[in-house]
């Protein structure tokens, strides 16, 4: 499993983490890259990533894992990304950009529309995408082309686990209802589920136990060919 952090301009800290964990205890890999962007590497790594994200942070993960299966540490037939919020924005660019790298992909509460994150009230992160994409309208052109809404026939060959909460007040869910209805129609495999009452992350104990079951079950049946 190649986790990501989300952010994008955060870290993996180097302390215990139970969902990671738990993955190594089911016999899973783990690895847990800082892209660059990423907080903790000083200025210049965070700051590499301003009017390129969507970009940089795509090519250093799939270095990443060219790197790590080169090492045998996982082969790309049983390898998935997993990320969240803007982790699975990178994580479905990775797996459109380079599909013989990865097998599957587990994303929560994704960004896939770049193209205006302010509309209707919603953002993520206020101006965010400014600084770390482009201003609009100038940019408009470069949010859509890295956005994962506008290229779903690129992920017909990566199966898909998509969770969102229905009141995520930073990636509103109406981006995966639409992400989801293009990808079916290009002929991609995914699984979509709503948790009701749930923001930016699963909070109710029987949502996290359902988030972990699924994972299992989807890695099982379209990896590991349970």
């Amino acid at each position: 499993l190649c986790w990501l952090h989300g952010g994008p301009t955060d870290q993996w800290q180097v302390t215990f983490m139970p969902r990671i964990a738990y993955w190594r205890a089911q016999g899973w890999n783990v690895l847990v890259p800082d892209h660059r962007g990423s907080t903790g590497h000083g200025r210049g790594y965070q700051q590499a990533l301003r009017g390129r994200w969507g970009e940089l942070d795509v090519n250093d993960i799939a270095d990443v894992l060219a790197a790590a299966h080169a090492r045998r540490w996982g082969s790309p037939a049983q390898t998935a990304i997993v990320g969240s919020s803007a982790g699975g924005l990178t994580a479905i660019g990775v797996a459109a950009s380079h599909p013989s790298l990865v097998a599957a992909l587990v994303v929560a509460y994704p960004v896939t529309d770049l193209a205006d994150p302010t509309e209707g009230g919603h953002r993520f992160e206020h101006h965010y995408a400014d600084t770390l994409v482009g201003q609009l309208p100038g940019a408009a052109a470069i949010r859509r082309s890295r956005s994962p809404l506008n290229y779903p026939e690129r992920l017909t060959l990566t199966p898909i686990l998509l969770m969102h909460g229905d009141r995520d007040p930073v990636v509103p869910v109406e981006q995966s209802r639409a992400f989801v209805e293009r990808c079916s129609a290009a002929g991609v495999d995914i699984d979509f589920v709503v948790y009701e009452d749930e923001g930016h992350g699963f909070r109710r104990v029987d949502n996290q136990f359902d988030e972990y079951r699924r994972m299992h079950d989807f890695l099982v049946s379209r990896i590991l060919g349970g």
